[in-house]
């Protein structure tokens, strides 16, 4: 934790305006998902899939992604083997705390710009706060809760880590110790 104080706390502090829950709980997340790597990427079949049944028609939205907002991200490749492969990157999950592709869609930014280091931390801001608005969750109370949506996409879903919980909590109180705080 000492680790990922030293190379992300500044940025993980301005991105949460500087609350400790909310700073401690992203910089757990972060060692939970990526051990503290920036350029970690790893691909979810499970996500592949939701985002072709969007464009089949099978799904009606992938987390507030419609179909036609998809489609027109997909526009940009200029063949199919580009389009493929672009569709895989929004798929996966990118940098720090594993944040899902797709959710570039949304906020209008290249995918890439999800493990760039002086941005992660704010996109991961909007999305903590966009769960704890879903879901009705406290950072401050709820960090399991919020751990499992960010691990599994819902506060009762299943990790992919019996541990994750119990892991994400320490390590919010190790954070804490090395912040002072």
């Amino acid at each position: 934790m000492r680790l990922i104080h030293e190379t992300c706390g500044r940025l993980i502090a301005e991105a949460t305006g500087g609350d400790a829950a909310v700073s401690s709980l992203l910089a757990a997340i972060t060692a939970n998902e990526s051990g503290g790597c920036r350029q970690t990427f790893r691909f979810a079949p499970e996500n592949y899939q939701r985002l072709v049944g969007l464009l089949d028609g099978g799904e009606k939205q992938v987390d507030g992604v419609t179909r036609a907002q998809l489609e027109t991200r997909l526009k940009a490749p200029r063949t199919p083997a580009d389009r493929e492969a672009l569709l895989k990157r929004l798929a996966g999950r990118h940098g720090y705390t594993q944040i899902a592709g797709y959710y570039s869609i949304l906020w209008k930014e290249p995918v890439e710009a999800l493990a760039e280091k002086a941005r992660h931390f704010s996109f991961a801001a909007l999305l903590l706060e966009r769960f704890c608005h879903q879901f009705h969750l406290d950072p401050a109370v709820h960090a399991a809760e919020i751990g499992r949506c960010w691990n599994a996409g819902h506060p009762s879903g299943r990790t992919r880590s019996a541990l994750y919980s119990w892991r994400l909590q320490e390590r919010m109180r190790l954070y804490r110790v090395v912040c002072g705080s």
